[in-house]
């Protein structure tokens, strides 16, 4: 039981940590960025350093949700089981699967505004769109998160 606690409180403090820092970076950073000297070499290693934090939250997502979607259709599995006519998951995942699709999109969205790599300059460059989408996709993370809890 303590370990299912220990999983979810990092798997949600991972989100929060790293959904906040770009929302950090966006509202915040950028602006006091945009009127300075030379706002490209401010935001370019604010990213650089925001990609420390972001990378060990990304890890510790994908490892602490790996562990809760086992956990749960472990039980799920003994539930159904027990009584296999009182539950019917295909609600919750379907839920899930859009769930982990936008995850992907944020996965994705970090590396491209995060990685040090000239290819992905052109983010890096100009992140208030990219922020702006990473935000709103972690909001609707949190949503389908906080609904999965309730179905489950």
């Amino acid at each position: 039981m303590f370990l299912k606690a220990l999983m979810q409180w990092i798997h949600v403090g991972s989100v929060v940590l790293m959904i906040g820092g770009f929302f950090f970076f966006r509202v915040v950073l950028l602006p006091i960025a945009n009127r300075s000297a030379d706002p490209g070499a401010l935001i370019t290693s604010a990213l650089r350093r925001f990609g420390g934090i972001v990378w060990t939250a990304l890890l510790t997502v994908l490892i602490s949700g790996l562990y809760n979607f086992i956990t749960f259709f472990r039980a799920a599995r003994a539930g159904s089981a027990v009584n296999p006519l009182a539950s019917d998951y295909s609600l919750y995942i379907f839920v899930l699967g859009i769930k982990l699709f936008i995850v992907f999109l944020i996965f994705t969205l970090a590396i491209f505004l995060t990685f040090p790599y000239p290819v992905f300059e052109v983010y890096q460059k100009r992140p208030t769109p990219w922020l702006n989408l990473t935000v709103i996709f972690g909001l609707i993370v949190i949503f389908l998160s906080a609904y999965l809890r309730r179905l489950g």
